[in-house]
């Protein structure tokens, strides 16, 4: 993010570390309740039917972008569906042979089948008109990089690449570094939706304790039960002798955007066990797996975005380094300990690059689900602003089988200038906290029109608009 916001959030980390590590309340995100309006029962994947014919699957061999939809829609199981694809044949045949051959009996008996089986068949196909059975999407062929991942966090990662090229999720960042963030707040005061993601971050603490639950954990789990979807990202504290997640800062000595860059040595170091760096980093990773466990007790899925803004000799210590190996060694060693040491189940992961996207910072698509750049220009149109130039940068770095994300952005994307035909097909926009209502150097990031344009727009997905992932 522009400097100018990095010093404003070093303000509010020190004003965080006085009043008690980021004393929060444990309200202000939102009442959890269903959105004005909605019926959670009738969310539907927005994408159903559709058939972009571009895009290819997780593993490269070619499943098409629709193909995904379909799968976690339209192909969804219903407890009225035939056991086997002829059995409706059979009932209708039983129905006009036995009934003539066998009597009054045998024909309302085959008659009942067949009458069962037209009505399974009306049924499905009123599920694939309504995003077919939201309570339990089928499984796709995309499998998520967490080991044994959670169904929930397997239903999360289907729907993101069912909706790449035709869809794409709002998102916010939330100010949790203040008590009670409004960010969410400011667009239910302004006759627009909720959000379909929720933006935080692990750096504020609700305590001096690195083992309780914080309130913006807390938030998290509302929104998905709200029918949202929780993102997380972490400015944690440069690693070092005795530090622990209670010496994270945002700018300043051993900070996240440390005084002094970390040296090679240092990323040797930190991977490495039994050095002071690799114990303080294992510290920082504990109280961040105690925030994901307790979303995964409650069955809710993470999105990820660790080492956020990476690029070759980045501001954040672990991208001050010109060495991809450096930063991947040190992905890797954070990804085995999260789902190998902890276990977590629940995290899909996100790779999160700056503007400028680096394939040498890569870790792979064996450590890595969904990934994208960040944009913080100054559109000359905030009515049509698609953020496009960012797209092929991301793809030239990631590949082009997994879904791009703009995981961090100061104006919300324009869905009406990306779709039908994108050339650039984010799956989610995430507009920075307080950016939604910000104004710097004379710059509005975003206005109420142009939200309201980007929310009312038929291909953005709200959070009343999210299946049912559970």
């Amino acid at each position: 993010m522009p400097a100018y916001i990095r010093s404003r959030l070093t303000v509010a980390a020190l004003v965080s570390t006085l009043v008690g590590c980021g004393s929060q309340a444990g309200e202000g995100v939102d009442d959890g309740g269903p959105d004005d309006g909605s019926d959670s029962s009738s969310n539907v994947l927005p994408s159903q039917g559709s058939d972009t014919g571009t895009g290819t699957g997780a593993d490269g061999s070619g499943t098409s972008t629709s193909d995904a939809t379909s799968t976690m829609g339209s192909d969804a199981p219903s407890s009225g569906e035939p056991d086997g694809g002829s059995d409706a044949t059979v009932g209708s045949d039983a129905t006009s042979s036995e009934g003539a051959e066998s009597g009054t009996a045998a024909g309302k008996e085959a008659g009942a089948e067949a009458g069962k089986e037209a009505g399974a068949e009306a049924g499905k196909e009123a599920g694939k008109e309504a995003g077919a059975d939201a309570s339990s999407p089928n499984p796709c062929d995309v499998t998520p990089v967490t080991p044994n991942a959670s169904e929930q966090t397997k239903n999360l990662l289907c729907y993101l690449y069912s909706i790449k090229g035709n869809h794409v999720l709002s998102g916010q960042q939330e100010a949790n570094w203040n008590a009670t963030p409004t960010d969410i707040a400011w667009y239910t005061s302004n006759g627009l939706k909720y959000p379909a993601i929720l933006g935080s971050d692990f750096l504020y603490r609700s305590s001096t304790s690195c083992t309780a639950v914080t309130a913006s954990t807390t938030r998290a789990i509302a929104y998905w039960n709200a029918g949202g979807i929780t993102m997380f990202r972490y400015h944690m504290g440069m690693p070092g002798a005795g530090l622990t997640c209670t010496s994270d800062c945002y700018d300043g000595a051993n900070c996240a955007e440390p005084t002094t860059p970390p040296t090679a040595a240092f990323f040797t170091n930190v991977v490495t066990a039994g050095t002071a760096e690799n114990t303080s980093l294992n510290a920082k990773l504990d109280y961040v797996a105690a925030q994901i466990s307790a979303m995964e007790a409650a069955n809710v899925p993470i999105i990820f975005a660790l080492f956020h803004e990476t690029q070759a000799n980045g501001w954040f210590w672990w991208a001050e380094t010109s060495s991809g190996p450096a930063f991947i060694a040190l992905w890797k060693y954070a990804f085995n300990y999260m789902t190998v040491t902890k276990g977590l189940t629940n995290i899909v992961w996100l790779m999160p690059f700056s503007g400028s996207p680096s394939a040498a910072f890569y870790p792979g698509k064996a450590f890595v689900d969904i990934g994208g750049p960040d944009e913080y220009s100054e559109p000359s149109n905030l009515l049509t602003f698609t953020s496009s130039g960012n797209y092929a940068p991301a793809t030239a770095a990631l590949g082009t089988t997994i879904p791009i994300t703009l995981h961090e952005t100061g104006s919300a994307l324009q869905p009406n200038d990306m779709f039908p035909n994108p050339t650039a097909p984010f799956i989610m926009w995430n507009v920075w906290a307080t950016y939604e209502n910000t104004t710097i150097g004379g710059f509005n990031y975003n206005t109420v029109a142009s939200m309201t344009a980007a929310y009312n727009s038929q291909y953005t997905i709200t959070r009343d608009k999210v299946p049912n992932l559970k």
